[in-house]
């Protein structure tokens, strides 16, 4: 491996690193959400809007960020976001009253979404060839996935470790994981730094003549592959959002206890490294568009088969059901920002382009938990899921028919 190659893939490496220990801090509820609930004194629905503050922040930030990104060394962005991320870490282990809670967490949404998410994927684009966008997305997928599990480990190992005794110890736990993900972010911030050269220039802001924001938002706009590309993201998304009611189908719908269903569902989790980093590899061996394409198919039928499985199907069929959702749909996650090499996308105008792809194509975090709630309150009965299941399938074809365009249009 020459040198070159070597300072690419470690930066990469790098990358990867920063991305999946930038996120679990706004994140904390997944694993501590009643230990989070108590120490900071507050109620779920305080919790919650809290967390809806975050994503509101986050989809007005998509756009300017891939502006932001087109203007600013993406590198300076994501250590300044790294930095920014853990000293707000550290302000929330103070546990603060909600209202300034509310205001952190508005924070987090500039710190991870506008100065942070766009830099972060235009910088992988940037450092791999084209040949390379396949495993490289891979690898930031598959790897920032397994950096956050290590990362929760050790969380949850020292939460633990705090509580041999009494339960108001639980307080003094929550504050040490807080302070333990800070710690991380800003050390990591350092590593950044001293890693990745950022002093290289920015051929696209200094060689080439700037066209108005207006221009590049009207070129990016009438771009067919971007469109296309959104309906991939999209989609893809989905199925994300669709096995986060795995565990609850599982145990209203089959009765079957919170930890068998947890047992079964941490298996599709497992396949985020496994799937993102192959579908990677062999993206870049049989063309990305069509490795995607198969992903999505493969997310909508094993989707479609958890839907309409038989109550007497036993938990080894359920496991294989989830681990197929889970490669297909990790497989897809780690492709989709992929074919944005494939869309014809002047470099000075990715930024833009990441920015209004993420802007449309991350709405099923709006959309899709009411759309759950609405379908299940109608038909409590089990056909509720069915319909929801379904439709998240059905959507799937959608994008694989998409993915399967943009490899047509890209061979013309």
């Amino acid at each position: 491996m020459d040198s070159t190659k070597r300072e690419r893939y470690r930066s990469l490496f790098t990358l990867i690193i920063a991305a999946g220990a930038i996120y679990p801090l706004l994140y904390l509820r997944q694993n501590f959400e009643g230990p989070l609930i108590d120490a900071l004194g507050i109620t779920l629905e305080t919790l919650n809007e809290a967390g809806s503050i975050l994503g509101i922040v986050f989809m007005l930030s998509y756009v300017p960020s891939g502006w932001l990104t087109d203007r600013i060394d993406s590198i300076k962005l994501i250590i300044g976001s790294l930095i920014a991320t853990g000293l707000l870490g550290l302000y929330f282990a103070q546990l603060p009253n909600p209202e300034v809670v509310m205001w952190i967490f508005a924070a987090w949404g500039i710190t991870t979404g506008l100065t942070f998410w766009a830099a972060l994927i235009k910088e992988v684009n940037q450092l791999a060839k084209h040949d390379e966008q396949g495993r490289f997305f891979g690898f930031l997928e598959g790897g920032r996935g397994l950096v956050e599990a290590l990362l929760a480990t050790a969380a949850v190992a020292l939460f633990t470790s705090l509580l041999p005794g009494p339960e108001s110890t639980t307080r003094e736990a929550m504050v040490a994981v807080i302070y333990f993900y800070s710690c991380m972010v800003l050390v990591i911030a350092g590593i950044t730094a001293l890693m990745i050269r950022s002093e290289r220039k920015i051929t696209e802001v200094i060689d080439v003549p700037q066209t108005s924001t207006f221009d590049a938002f009207k070129e990016v706009a009438q771009n067919p592959k971007i469109w296309l590309a959104i309906i991939c993201v999209l989609t893809g998304y989905q199925f994300l959002w669709a096995t986060y009611s795995f565990s609850g189908y599982l145990q209203t719908q089959w009765g079957m206890s919170a930890s068998v269903a947890a047992t079964l569902t941490l298996a599709k989790l497992w396949m985020r490294p496994v799937g993102a980093v192959t579908a990677g590899f062999l993206g870049d061996r049989f063309q990305v568009n069509r490795i995607l394409s198969w992903s999505l198919l493969i997310s909508s039928a094993a989707t479609a088969c958890l839907a309409f499985s038989p109550h007497f199907a036993n938990a080894t069929l359920i496991l294989v059901i989830l681990v197929g959702v889970g490669l297909g749909t990790y497989s897809s996650r780690g492709l989709y920002w992929a074919i944005l090499d494939d869309c014809n996308i002047k470099a000075r105008h990715k930024g833009i382009a990441i920015g209004f792809i993420s802007l449309l194509a991350f709405t099923p975090e709006v959309y899709l938990p009411k759309l759950n709630s609405i379908l299940v309150s109608a038909w409590p009965n089990g056909g509720g899921y069915v319909a929801y299941f379904s439709l998240v399938a059905g959507c799937g074809l959608a994008g694989a028919l998409a993915a399967h365009r943009i490899e047509l249009a890209t061979k013309l």
